[in-house]
């Protein structure tokens, strides 16, 4: 665990653990801004009810999606929250299939999920431990909503261990970023800003030292709106290595928050 930096720590005092909030108003390296959402995991809130689903529209079945090209069997099993982080690990199933888990919160098969949304505007930042394996971990921020919206603020593969991939599927752009900050174990904050005509993604080892390191100046319209999603998933072997053992990954969530609006004077790519 690191120290809680001082925008983020602000951020979340300004709300209960888990809470959506509207005129929490704080203030950043980037200027002054209000939280919509956040959560710092002090625990787990997972269920109908609560801040968090664990199955996802997304999949064809709601818990797994192999013509994505995952092993994925999703259970909230594979959930847990101790000391303001979030686990999700990924052990060996029957035959071919991975348990694993995804935090969403909504359109989520009735899973749970308060409903939380990242609109045209904001910024959406986590802080994420990268899973410490080579074993086809696939681990992920994106989003979703009625079958579209998808935008992933990050992905990374266990067999490009220093690459985070991006895609703005709402108007089809795609980017990467290499770097020697981002590899297995590695602490990382990452985010994007999504606007209306331009989306830009974030690099950072601290939340004062965010880097703009891919903008796709197509953006995701005036009225993009949809719900966050974390997950773990594991590679089947396609385009990305299929684990080669049996040994779990591991991926860590100390922080998702929604700015809104984005600070103004965040970097430009």
């Amino acid at each position: 665990m690191v120290p809680r930096h001082i925008w983020l720590a602000t951020a979340l005092a300004a709300l209960s653990a888990a809470a959506p909030a509207q005129d929490n108003w704080v203030d950043t390296p980037y200027g002054r801004t209000t939280v919509a959402f956040s959560d710092s995991f002090q625990r787990l809130e997972l269920g109908p009810g609560r801040t968090w689903g664990w199955q996802t529209g997304a999949y064809a079945d709601c818990v797994s999606n192999p013509a994505d090209f995952k092993l994925d069997r999703l259970t909230p099993d594979a959930l847990s929250a101790s000391g303001g982080r979030l686990t999700v690990t990924a052990t060996p199933a029957d035959g071919d299939s991975w348990n694993t888990g995804l935090i969403t919160t909504g359109d989520s098969c009735d899973s749970g999920g308060n409903g939380a949304q990242v609109r045209t505007g904001d910024l959406l930042l986590a802080l994420v431990r990268l899973p410490d394996t080579d074993n086809g971990a696939w681990p992920a921020l994106w989003t979703w909503r009625d079958g579209r919206n998808e935008v992933d603020v990050f992905e990374w593969h266990a067999d490009r261990p220093d690459t985070l991939e991006f895609v703005n599927q709402v108007h089809s752009s795609t980017g990467h970023y290499s770097s020697p900050d981002i590899g297995p174990g590695r602490l990382l904050y990452v985010g994007v800003r999504l606007g209306s005509d331009n989306t830009t993604w974030y690099l950072g080892t601290a939340p004062d030292r965010l880097a703009a390191v891919y903008a796709d100046h197509t953006g995701v319209g005036d009225d993009f709106a949809a719900f966050p999603i974390l997950s773990l998933s594991v590679n089947n072997g396609m385009y990305h290595a299929a684990p080669t053992t049996a040994e779990p990954s591991t991926l860590g969530v100390d922080e998702i928050t929604i700015y809104r609006p984005a600070p103004a004077n965040l970097p430009n790519a």
